[in-house]
């Protein structure tokens, strides 16, 4: 799917001026009263829908008031960050908040977004690709090893989920949904390109230090050892750790083989989101978390795993791919998704957004006086939306949002509160399994 580094960061808002804004705060008595929320914002948390994906319905609650120059916010984000949480509300509290940095953009907008699907012949190629590269292309046959996804085959034993891919590309539609799983490698290409990819150099070291063997295709999947520090990019930049294959260097150099990445998958407006310092039996790994970006600014992070309440008729997506590099000179495995999306704005790109003390106002007048939360991460990124099971709405929407990551103290689970910068509108979720 869907580079862009950490270096679109406005130079008047850098990492190290804002990530430490959060202090210890306590929340005030003082209430918003419910009629000062930006005109046109007219539903409470339990009716939030989130379902303008035409240009008409998304136009209409686009706010006439309330708004401010995309510039202005820019240029006065630390000090309007640090006004907001400074008179916290309701029971929302600010402590040790990390603040993301504001993206180099003049204006902001809302899109839909559509996976493009990439043709058997590319699909195969890359596969190709990938094993001339591990020096595997003579111990794999891909004619009887790379399997199409999408038909199942009735080879007299019953039907198998799975049909040799050269046998039945004319029986697709041309999408290239493939998986090769060898005890070599395991390479799935999906939607645009590469899905998941792994030559087993994690796995191969564990299993020779253990003595057994562990399957190469767990490499993207399973954390083999313990993390032993994990941050921001810029955080971890300079620091070097001795990796699998003997060789030491640093964190920023790996990132540069992430981009690299990346970049040969055709998959380049892409930011590194967060970096894992991992140890492997007396080695280490670097893991990468990523995210894309659309119209410089990022996508929500959406971590997997967890049981997700599912909020009326929406579901609050988002991503997190993971990048692994276990030496000097390449990847070694990778999950999540590269290749291009279709990214339409769904209006013209605007000047004015709000901003975000006006936007927490929105959720104050909102939310119950008495709901007790702490707000761990904010940032401004893309939200993500979609309608499960609704044919009539393909893609995904993304409106430019505010966005409140945080936990409760009450049920004990993460929270994510979107605010539409150009409507005022509200996506809640509460996800994970909390104090159960």
């Amino acid at each position: 799917m869907l580079l862009a580094c950490m270096a679109l960061l406005c130079s008047c808002n850098t990492e190290e001026d804002i990530a430490n804004l959060g202090g210890e705060t306590t929340a005030s008595s003082q209430t918003l009263p419910s009629d000062s929320s930006p005109e046109g914002y007219d539903h409470f948390i339990d009716n939030c829908k989130y379902d303008h994906y035409s240009a008409e319905e998304y136009q209409a609650h686009v706010l006439k008031d309330g708004r401010k120059p995309v510039s202005e916010v820019k240029e006065e984000y630390t000090s309007l960050i640090e006004r907001m949480m400074s008179d916290p509300q309701n029971c929302f509290t600010f402590e040790n908040t990390e603040v993301m940095p504001f993206p180099d953009i003049s204006q902001v907008s809302a899109v839909v977004a559509k996976a493009n699907s990439i043709t058997c012949e590319d699909a195969w190629s890359i596969i190709e690709y990938w094993l001339d590269k591990w020096g595997l292309s003579d111990a794999v046959d891909m004619d009887t090893a790379v399997l199409d996804t999408k038909i199942s085959k009735d080879r007299g034993e019953g039907e198998i989920p799975y049909a040799l891919a050269k046998d039945v590309w004319s029986e697709t539609t041309g999408d290239g949904f493939m998986i090769l799983d060898t005890q070599h490698c395991y390479i799935q290409i999906v939607g645009s390109g590469i899905g998941i990819l792994s030559h087993g150099v994690i796995t191969d070291y564990v299993g020779s230090k253990r003595g057994e063997k562990i399957s190469r295709t767990l490499d993207p999947y399973d954390a083999f050892g313990e993390v032993e520090k994990s941050g921001r990019l810029y955080e971890l930049k300079d620091e070097a750790y001795e990796l699998i294959d003997s060789s030491s260097i640093t964190v920023g150099e790996a990132a540069d083989i992430v981009y690299s990445f990346y970049a040969s998958c055709n998959s380049e407006d892409q930011e590194i989101y967060s970096v894992d310092v991992v140890c492997a039996e007396d080695r280490y790994y670097y893991r990468f978390n990523t995210r894309q970006v659309f119209r410089g600014v990022p996508l929500t992070v959406h971590e997997p795993g967890h049981i997700t309440e599912y909020v009326k008729k929406y579901y609050m997506g988002g991503e997190l791919g993971k990048v692994y590099v276990a030496g000097k000179d390449e990847v070694c495995a990778f999950c999540g998704s590269t290749g291009q999306s279709t990214a339409e704005d769904l209006i013209e790109p605007q000047d004015m957004m709000l901003g975000p003390e006006e936007a927490m106002h929105i959720v104050y007048g909102i939310m119950s006086e008495d709901y007790r939360c702490n707000i761990d991460r904010i940032e401004l990124c893309m939200a993500c939306y979609s309608t499960p099971n609704d044919p009539d709405r393909p893609g995904t929407f993304m409106p430019t949002c505010w966005e409140f990551t945080g936990h409760s103290d009450v049920s004990g689970k993460t929270i994510k509160i979107d605010v539409d910068v150009l409507t005022g509108e509200v996506g809640f979720i509460e996800f994970g399994r909390g104090n159960e």
